[in-house]
């Protein structure tokens, strides 16, 4: 009598079981050694553009190397982004149980994806691998723009106006105020989103100099980059009466303009933990 295996598929041959047993076998001790030797959570995670994010790694035996990488195709050994190597990047401040941990200081939503923690351990033959997946969302109804959350608001108020009505819409897990847009790459992105969703209107944004002319400051207290490309051409102005900041209508630069004059704006969600001061 021929011994088989049945499956839900197929009868298997007992002379044949190894081509499908063991490759199975194989499987799970690999899982179940690596459970044993890394300490990682695999759960989902769910943060905000703008929170800090810890990735952590443990591992129970001596190891060579570890890196973590996203789906992407963007890779970091962990021994450098403990060094300093990778802006935006650093060791978590316990590294208890987390000798392979990395710390991404500001989430973007091109952090989405799924990490992967690869572990060689010491033995030169041994290595594992365990992913978890990150998920960066901006809260409704802002728009993830640039790696940050947006709302832009076409309803037309002047600049104080429009501060208090973006800083309303605050709440106890995040601060929104008139948008911080201090980098080349984020404006050029912006004014692209503004094209192609909206007409080419100027936009208050959150920069002002009332305080001082000439000193320009983000509402957040960071100072305004003041060179090129930023600012329009001849611009800002030495003028008591343009104290506000927007993004003209045009190619998108930087434009001082009266605070009174109304137009639609841009809000920014920020999380708590880095909010506006």
């Amino acid at each position: 009598m021929k011994l088989c295996i049945a499956t839900a598929d197929e009868v298997i041959p007992h002379h044949k079981w190894q081509n499908y047993i063991q490759p199975l076998m194989a499987k799970l001790l690999t899982a179940t050694t690596a459970d044993a030797s890394l300490i990682f959570d695999a759960a989902e995670v769910k943060v905000t553009p703008g929170e800090s994010l810890t990735l952590s790694c443990g591992v129970k035996q001596q190891f060579r190397l570890c890196l973590w990488s996203h789906e992407d195709g963007r890779s970091f050994l962990v021994e450098d982004v403990h060094a300093g190597a990778h802006p935006g990047m650093s060791a978590p401040r316990n590294l208890t149980d987390n000798q392979c941990g990395i710390n991404i200081e500001s989430v973007s939503t091109e952090d989405s994806g799924a990490w992967t923690c690869s572990v060689f351990l010491a033995d030169r033959g041994t290595e594992f691998h365990m992913t978890k997946t990150v998920t960066a969302a901006c809260h409704t109804p802002f728009t993830a723009v640039g790696g940050g959350c947006f709302y832009f608001h076409e309803f037309s108020k002047n600049w104080h106006n429009a501060r208090d009505y973006c800083r309303g819409m605050s709440t106890s897990e995040y601060t929104v105020d008139l948008a911080t847009v201090d980098s080349c790459d984020q404006l050029g992105i912006i004014r692209q989103f503004i094209l192609m969703t909206y007409e080419p209107v100027w936009h208050w944004i959150g920069g002002s100099d009332m305080n001082e002319e000439s000193n320009w400051h983000w509402v957040n207290g960071d100072t305004v980059p003041s060179s090129v490309p930023f600012w329009y051409p001849g611009h800002p102005l030495i003028d008591t009466t343009a104290n506000c900041l927007c993004l003209e209508e045009d190619y998108g630069y930087y434009y001082d303009y009266d605070c009174e004059n109304i137009g639609p704006f841009l809000c920014e969600e920020v999380p708590i933990t880095t909010s506006y001061k």
